[in-house]
């Protein structure tokens, strides 16, 4: 005569599989979470690679990381069509301003890289700008990396630390951008007409603010997705963002003083050092010098965003 399972043997053998699948489950998603991260930094990596062939052509010198209007200001706080003829709402579809468009950084340097999928990575959101339309015909890019804009048409030769100094990163957090890209520090650049580029010792500009001032601005992109996190990977408390420095060296770095206060003590170390699990604190601190040693205490010069500072020493 067969003989069946019995309830309790049924049961037992659920229990097996509920506690095998407690287990794995984890780790299957830690490997996903991985290998999202693993491709993230190819696409840095090679964003910086195709940097690097740009500046070849450049005589040396770091595409702009904002466009510049025909009266000779600036877009400096401006999140760009990308590609450049992608939007065509509020003037974006102009033919002079697709031509100004198309000299800032993520249009600049696609043709280095043929691929404007590699501008993010699997496990960023895409989040359109409320009223964006766009152009029939043109692929609007999905867009989580941001250059470092303290490098807008900064010369290579000048970075004190190609180590060390960040040209490119995934800035926009867990979001990525649909049809647009931006600079994330960005320089201030005022209303003024005069060009504007990182000055150690002095403003942006001729005539832009002097003493004490924070030339650069840190964005959140919080008002474009409900969801935004700052971190690219990772939850709340466990997540970080990935870097590529000058020399297109690359690696992730978690993010947050919650990770381990012991060891993100301050802003030039992490720029979300003072980010806890309320969701307060950035740590952009601005500094006057190239170590970041007197963040916040110089009253008497203009100051930038320390992490990201190109003339960082250290």
């Amino acid at each position: 005569m067969k003989r069946a399972f019995t309830l309790i043997e049924l049961l037992v053998v659920i229990a097996i599989i509920a506690i095998l699948a407690a287990i794995l489950f984890p780790v299957f998603a830690q490997a996903k979470d991985a290998a999202k991260k693993t491709a993230l930094i190819s696409n840095v990596k090679q964003l910086a690679t195709g940097a690097q062939i740009y500046l070849t052509d450049s005589d040396d010198t770091f595409p702009m990381a904002f466009s510049r209007r025909a009266d000779g200001s600036w877009r400096y706080a401006t999140v760009h069509p990308t590609p450049a003829n992608v939007i065509n709402v509020g003037g974006w579809d102009a033919a002079d301003i697709v031509a100004q468009s198309q000299c800032q950084w993520a249009n600049s340097l696609n043709p280095y890289i043929k691929n404007y999928d590699m501008y993010s990575g699997a496990a960023q959101q895409s989040a359109t700008i409320s009223g964006d339309t766009f152009t029939p015909g043109v692929k609007p890019a999905d867009v989580g990396l941001t250059m470092n804009g303290l490098f807008h048409t900064w010369n290579a030769s000048a970075v004190a630390n190609p180590s060390l100094a960040v040209a490119f990163w995934s800035g926009l957090g867990n979001t990525a951008l649909r049809g647009r890209s931006s600079a994330n520090p960005s320089l201030y650049c005022g209303a003024n007409t005069a060009d504007c580029r990182f000055n150690p010792g002095g403003p942006t500009q001729a005539g832009g603010p002097g003493a004490g001032s924070n030339l650069s601005q840190f964005f959140g992109y919080g008002n474009f997705s409900g969801n935004y996190k700052i971190w690219t990977h990772g939850s709340t408390g466990v997540g970080g963002v990935v870097y590529v420095r000058a020399d297109t060296s690359t690696k992730y770095q978690r993010a947050g003083t919650v990770q381990s206060p012991q060891f993100h003590g301050g802003a030039e170390s992490d720029p979300y050092a003072l980010w806890n699990n309320n969701g307060a604190g950035f740590s952009y601190w601005a500094s006057s010098n190239t170590d970041c040693s007197n963040i916040q205490q110089d009253g008497t010069l203009p100051r930038y965003v320390c992490f990201f500072r190109p003339d960082r020493e250290k």
